[in-house]
């Protein structure tokens, strides 16, 4: 989820109608770092308990944490086959998203909340800024008719376990710079778009001169010739 900007046209041209120009990036390989996140709750009540001083009995009242875990379901082995049909959706614009490293880790729940949000979001992608490959949290669930998010300054973002393949693939569209589309047949429109919806002609062109492409491309990390 990203601010809305539209355009007028809508071009759904192939990376074969568009040649590349001569200062392009070359072959785009974005490491990803995921993150299997067990979202914990923690909740405080007050007891009583029987206390004996001498002779005598009295109540004494404890206070208690106990912790709720919401673990995302999700596995090295599903987040492949994810990266796969993602990496279909963005071959036409000679990118891809490899996943590099999977760790699962229990972090506080933003807000106490079971699900994450946008502000959630925000909150935790300060624990998991991009360094030197970008971060993807993944939820149990998430609040929201994209079942994702971004952060494309910190290089972050966040899907839900039932999120389909088109919102990762949506979340890291905007880390590439990407803006929401008005059309429904446009992988960057605001709500959830049909299995395979491919790039525009526009968009791979946008996506090519991202920030992260440049970062990533192949010329970028051969260096000068």
């Amino acid at each position: 989820m990203r601010s809305r900007r539209s355009h007028a046209n809508y071009d759904f041209g192939t990376l074969a109608e568009s040649p590349w120009m001569e200062n392009d990036v070359g072959n785009v390989v974005i490491p990803v770092d995921a993150h299997l996140l067990t979202l914990t709750i923690s909740k405080f009540k007050i007891v009583e308990r029987p206390v004996h001083v001498g002779r005598e009995t009295r109540m004494q009242r404890e206070r208690l944490q106990s912790k709720d875990e919401i673990p995302t379901q999700r596995s090295k082995a599903s987040l492949v086959l994810s990266f796969a049909e993602v990496n279909k959706i963005f071959a036409a614009a000679d990118i891809e998203f490899r996943l590099r490293n999977v760790t699962s880790e229990p972090v506080e729940a933003p807000k106490g909340a079971e699900a994450l949000d946008d502000e959630g979001l925000l909150m935790l992608a300060k624990d998991y800024p991009m360094k030197d490959a970008v971060s993807l949290l993944l939820v149990r669930r998430f609040a929201g008719s994209e079942g994702g998010a971004s952060k494309e300054e910190l290089g972050v973002c966040a899907v839900g376990d039932t999120s389909p393949d088109t919102a990762l693939a949506h979340e890291f569209g905007h880390l590439l710079g990407l803006d929401h589309q008005g059309d429904i047949r446009d992988l960057m429109n605001p709500g959830l778009s049909p299995p395979g919806t491919p790039l525009t002609a526009g968009e791979i062109r946008d996506a090519r001169k991202s920030r992260l492409a440049k970062r990533f491309g192949a010329r970028a990390s051969q260096g000068p010739s």
